[in-house]
């Protein structure tokens, strides 16, 4: 049983490069591609075939007919049946796989490997402006990779600075394929409104060391990025704002509460509640969501909430891991051989358990976060804000978070809401959660985008 990190949205791509060819077929279903190399009327047995978020790399032997075509991996359980178009430039058809059981796929004739793509994602030629660059942070001395959006012929705009959440991502928080942060830059350029986006630590463009930094690094990293806008003539500095997500509604909390050049905040998702609060409430929701019993939830969080604690009064120079394994022993001589077993730690599972939560848990970053108190920084908040959550987020619960919100922040000018059926992610979900997001086409809803856009503008006329 494996404890749910604070704020954890990590990412895992294994790519698999198929080698060079003169024609590929490729296709997509949901977040995955589907590649085949080769031309299927080449009178070949075989071609190459992936599906890189997989990690998928074999053969396929190939039926080929006047109208038709058909492959398979018996190994694999990859089959396919498809039909040509009259101008044999796609091919529509039938996949299978343990995986992806009866997809709907067309596989279109390239003459290179696409990435993945959602319809929200904007296409070229855009109307507005977009510059990559790099600057460097006068202060952390790093290297930060960076992409400024502009509205076209304007001289005076607001400006968002856009920060993303948890785990380690590129400036378009690229997330199961589908890039957050260039959906929405999209949607406020075409609104009047300017964005930054920028690379995470040791990520893109950017330099440094993520593994070791904390949320208060990241919050520095936005302190340099505020820097350079102020500093490029080119740039409207007048009016800055930040928009963050999860981990990023947090930062931008962080530096809200001491930056003056910050003229508005958008939290979506963001943390309101302490961090130890934020581990109970999100925990819960998520193992609620693998449709546990309330017995086994409720014991499973008796030990969550036991080690947590032990965390948060460890000191930041020692490891927890001694007085982790003395804490589950003590709390594992108290249940039943079946209770065990319902929460997944007997036969020595106990160990993998202590091992991968003692090493996040003696992360900088993690203990920063666990310390988190919103009464340090909320308070001292004096600017518009708007926090939003979807009602159906495991990661961050909007009601309680949305309550604290309320409860501690200092300004006048505060917009709170809840969207119903939103996730995380701001997806329209069906059952809402985690695994489902790669299942889902949507990458930012609508609804949220165009709030955004509307009460930034409201802000700015003032």
């Amino acid at each position: 049983m494996k404890i749910v990190n604070f704020l954890y949205l990590s990412i895992v791509l294994l790519c698999c490069q198929i080698g060079f060819s003169q024609t590929i077929w490729q296709g997509q279903y949901q977040s995955y591609r589907i590649i085949v190399s080769g031309d299927f009327d080449a009178k070949k047995d075989s071609l190459s075939f992936s599906i890189p978020e997989l990690g998928s790399d074999c053969k396929v032997a190939v039926k080929a007919a006047a109208d038709s075509v058909s492959f398979k991996n018996d190994m694999y359980g990859y089959t396919f049946k498809g039909k040509y178009s009259p101008d044999k430039t796609a091919v529509t058809g039938i996949f299978n796989n343990y995986s992806i059981p009866n997809a709907a796929v067309v596989l279109n004739k390239q003459n290179q490997i696409k990435p993945l793509f959602f319809a929200q994602h904007p296409q070229k030629p855009y109307p507005y402006e977009v510059k990559d660059f790099t600057f460097e942070g006068k202060n952390t001395k790093l290297a930060y990779g960076a992409t400024l959006t502009l509205p076209k012929n304007r001289k005076k705009y607001p400006l968002a600075i856009l920060i993303s959440g948890t785990g380690q991502h590129d400036r378009n928080y690229t997330f199961m394929g589908r890039e957050f942060f260039t959906v929405l830059a999209d949607y406020l350029a075409r609104n009047g409104i300017a964005s930054l986006r920028v690379d995470d630590r040791g990520f893109g463009k950017t330099a440094g060391d993520f593994e070791s930094a904390t949320t208060g690094d990241f919050a520095d990293d936005i302190e340099e990025e505020i820097a350079y806008l102020k500093s490029d003539k080119n740039v409207d500095a007048s009016y800055i704002g930040l928009i963050g997500h999860s981990e990023g509604g947090m930062i931008a909390s962080i530096v809200s509460s001491r930056n003056k050049d910050v003229k508005f905040m958008i939290s979506l998702s963001g943390v309101g509640v302490s961090g130890l609060e934020m581990l109970n409430l999100q925990n819960t929701a998520i193992l609620k969501s693998f449709n546990f019993t309330d017995e086994v939830v409720a014991k499973q969080m008796e030990l969550y909430n036991i080690l947590f604690k032990a965390v948060y009064e460890t000191k930041d120079d020692e490891s927890v891991k001694p007085v982790m394994e003395i804490k589950l022993k003590e709390w594992m001589q108290k249940q039943d051989s079946v209770m065990l077993k319902k929460v997944q730690l007997w036969e020595g599972r106990e160990q993998t358990f202590l091992y991968r939560y003692g090493k996040d848990a003696d992360r900088k970053w993690y203990r920063y976060t666990i310390h988190y108190n919103p009464e340090d920084y909320l308070p001292k908040i004096k600017i518009p804000v708007f926090v939003g959550n979807g009602d159906r987020d495991i990661q961050v619960p909007a009601l309680e978070n949305i309550n604290s919100f309320k409860k501690y922040l200092g300004t006048k000018d505060l917009t709170l809401k809840i969207y119903p059926g939103l996730n995380h992610m701001y997806q329209h979900c069906r059952t809402c959660t985690q695994k489902e997001v790669k299942e889902l086409d949507e990458v930012f809803a609508p609804e949220v985008l165009d709030d955004i856009s509307k009460w930034i503008l409201q802000r700015y006329k003032k």
